[in-house]
């Protein structure tokens, strides 16, 4: 017999020192350890060293009653089992002993065999009894563990019955909702859910489905105890079946779920979204709004055969104001210009703001042409007096192109050309402020073509060029990166500003060739600019248009062949709404470019599509916060909270924060409160060609070789 695994002694308890002989030689055989105490004295005096878990004990003593000793030990919860080993042959002897507090019974004499077993069945018993307090501790502690992570957990984590019942729900609720936990039990889950989304909530807060089939990643809307405004959640629910073979097995037992409040990423999408579809300054629809109303127009009035018309607008003398005013007043006008032609129109109307000092008004439901005469004359009136600004009188004019559908065009990229023809045919006749269309009005066309020319000829006379402007740690002034923006200058009309041409490149295709050319060029200058074989970053802006050309993967990596330039060390910079063009198509592109080193950055972050979720899809390594939200910094609290909170979220994601635009010294200390530290703009530093920035000795220009690099084909600063 071998002896027990709990390393527990045994202490044999008799007066008859021949008795005790025996048993010694006995657990030897068996390797059980054993010790021997032929008096009661002795026997207390070795138990109170506590290494003896087993006691066989012979209550029958010269010195004493050996059920005295059982009952100290029973008395003294002595973690002890006592096996009474005794020739008593009365019947009452057993029932004494268990009285006392024995655990077992033996009388002589027995078998060596049925002694060994009863002292080994008792060592096994304690051993069990240790390992079930031993778990039995180990799940209490689980359990607080548990329940201490799940009230703390800033989730709503809760369980319902199969009736939809909640019988737990942490205490996250009291903070989300208002609720006391315990006032929840017993009472139906739809409680909390807000009346609208109560039928989507049927089938999925109290969700029976399992697996991968469960619900992942519903977004409901949770009302509060006391009302108020509802708390969005990101819900994950699965149900609870029965296990085992009994009569519960298989069966529904309810639902465990967890929701997680995303409010605040909600309000915040709800910002970007708004921003997306309206302009910053004036709060107007923006050029995307105005294209999808429009578009909205026309399929309706090709339905019902009505007319609709587009009135394009254009401020006289504004550029004189802004250029001699500045900006800020010209904002200021821009707003009360706004203001005033909303009041021109009517209910379903749509004013838009194009950029610029340029506006667009949809009429849709025209009855009448001359309704949409009345409307301009309405727009001249409401701008003829003069707008007052910081005492200052300011008189602006306005030039009004109308095209009226189908009559001067059936689609909606016609129908804006032709209202921005009639416009500048306005502007050229001082008899009038609105002109509708005609088809003798190919000024703005003839212009078109012209440029067109131009570029194609640009291209191939060395005529384009590369300057760069740097962006910088405004912590310590050190330059981290350059951004460099191609320039035009024409042989016959000079320099050609970047908002004039880059759209005419990207509306011919131009822009692929260019772009081409002008990553070649890039990384030819910067391979000048770094130590040998560690040149500056380069990072180069992609056009959708380029994206989409078949070879485009190709033709990046024939140009860092040929050059010799390196992958990791070039970036590319894409818009927001590039991703909405053959979404998988480009995801699928700029991966392999990815797996070939090059890094990738949002341009103009927070103006494009709404959902984030491409930057959990893209190997984006940047946000540029776009150079409209850093303008309205000083001015507006909505544009601070909007650039905190794209900040934050870059930062949660692991994402480098470069600011667009920073022309001032308020902008650029509010920009780093919020730990936004790399900026670019005009308080740093202008534009400069390749040149000077290899010159760092060139007062005003220069300076060491930059970490990186940024080309920008379209950038129109």
């Amino acid at each position: 017999m071998a002896g027990d695994q709990s390393h527990e002694r045994v202490l044999a308890i008799d007066a008859q020192p021949r008795m005790l002989a025996s048993l010694q030689a006995l657990a030897a055989s068996r390797a059980l350890p054993l010790d021997t105490a032929d008096s009661l004295s002795e026997a207390r005096s070795m138990l109170a060293g506590g290494h003896h878990g087993v006691v066989l004990l012979d209550p029958r003593f010269p010195d004493g009653d050996g059920l005295a000793l059982l009952r100290e030990l029973r008395d003294g919860h002595r973690d002890v089992d006592v096996v009474v080993f005794t020739a008593d042959p009365s019947s009452q002897a057993p029932v004494q002993a268990l009285r006392h507090g024995a655990s077992d019974f033996l009388r002589k004499p027995c078998s060596p065999e049925e002694l060994l077993v009863t002292v080994q069945n008792t060592l096994e018993r304690r051993d069990l009894s240790r390992r079930n307090r031993e778990i039995s501790n180990r799940l209490r502690r689980s359990e607080r563990l548990y329940q201490y992570i799940v009230d703390s957990s800033p989730d709503l984590i809760y369980v319902l019955d199969d009736e939809g019942r909640f019988t737990f729900v942490n205490d996250t609720i009291q903070r989300l909702l208002g609720y006391q936990p315990q006032m929840l039990l017993g009472r139906h889950f739809s409680q909390i859910i807000t009346r609208a989304d109560r039928a989507l909530a049927q089938c999925c807060f109290n969700e029976r489905r399992t697996g991968d089939r469960a619900t992942r990643g519903l977004e409901l809307r949770l009302q509060p105890a006391r009302g108020g405004h509802p708390v969005y959640v990101d819900l994950n629910a699965m149900g609870m079946y029965g296990d085992g073979d009994g009569e519960a097995a298989g069966r529904f037992l309810g639902t465990y779920g967890v929701a997680r409040d995303v409010t605040e990423r909600k309000h915040a999408e709800a910002i970007i979204r708004h921003q997306a579809h309206h302009d910053m300054l004036t709060g107007l629809p923006n050029r995307v709004l105005f294209q999808d109303r429009l578009r909205q127009t026309l399929a309706q009035a090709r339905r019902a055969q009505a007319s609709a018309a587009v009135l394009f607008l254009d401020l006289d003398r504004f550029k004189m104001v802004n250029d001699s005013l500045g900006h800020s007043f010209g904002d200021r006008l821009l707003e009360n210009v706004a203001r005033r032609l909303r009041d021109c129109l009517r209910e379903g109307d749509t004013l838009a703001r194009m950029g610029g000092d340029e506006f667009t008004i949809l009429l849709p439901k025209l009855e009448r042409e001359d309704s949409a005469a009345r409307v301009a004359e309405k727009c001249v009136n409401a701008l003829e007096p003069a707008f007052t600004l910081d005492e200052q009188e300011i008189y602006l004019g306005v030039s009004i192109g109308i095209a009226v559908y189908p009559q001067h065009g059936e689609t909606m990229e016609t129908l804006v050309k032709h209202a921005d023809a009639a416009m500048y045919h306005a502007k050229a006749t001082e008899a009038t402020h609105f002109a509708f269309y005609d088809t003798n009005m190919g000024s703005r066309l003839d212009h078109y073509l012209s440029m067109e020319t131009g570029l194609r000829r640009a291209l191939g006379n060395n005529e384009l060029s590369v300057v760069y402007q740097p962006q910088v740690n405004a912590s310590d002034g050190q330059t981290t990166c350059l951004e460099a923006l191609l320039r035009w200058q024409h042989p016959e009309r000079g320099a050609i500003a970047p908002m004039d041409f880059i759209p005419v490149a990207e509306q011919t295709g131009l822009i692929v060739p260019i772009s081409l050319w002008l990553l070649s060029e890039a990384c030819r200058e910067c391979l000048t600019l770094g130590p040998p074989g560690n040149p500056p970053r380069l990072a180069v802006n992609l056009s959708s248009l380029q994206v989409e050309q078949p070879d485009f993967v190709d033709g990046v990596v024939d140009v860092l062949n040929t050059t010799g330039f390196p992958p990791e060390r070039l970036e590319f910079e894409i818009t927001e709404h590039l991703l909405l063009r053959n979404t998988e198509v480009v995801v699928d592109k700029l991966r392999d470019l990815s797996g070939r080193g090059i890094t990738f950055a949002i341009d103009d972050f927070g103006t494009g599509y709404s959902s984030l979720s491409y930057l959990q899809r893209l190997p984006i390594h940047t946000l540029k916060i776009d150079q409209s939200f850093i303008q309205g910094l000083q001015n507006s609290g909505d544009e601070a909270t909007l650039v905190q909170t794209i900040v934050a979220m870059a930062r949660g994601l692991g994402l480098a924060v470069v600011a667009e635009g920073v022309e001032t010294t308020e902008q650029m200390r509010a920009l780093q409160s919020m730990d936004c530290h790399t900026m670019q703009g005009y308080l740093f530093s202008f534009p400069q060609p390749a040149s000077a920035l290899a010159d760092p000795g060139r007062p005003g220009e220069g300076a060491p070789a930059p970490s990186a690099t940024r080309v920008n084909a379209g950038s129109r600063q």
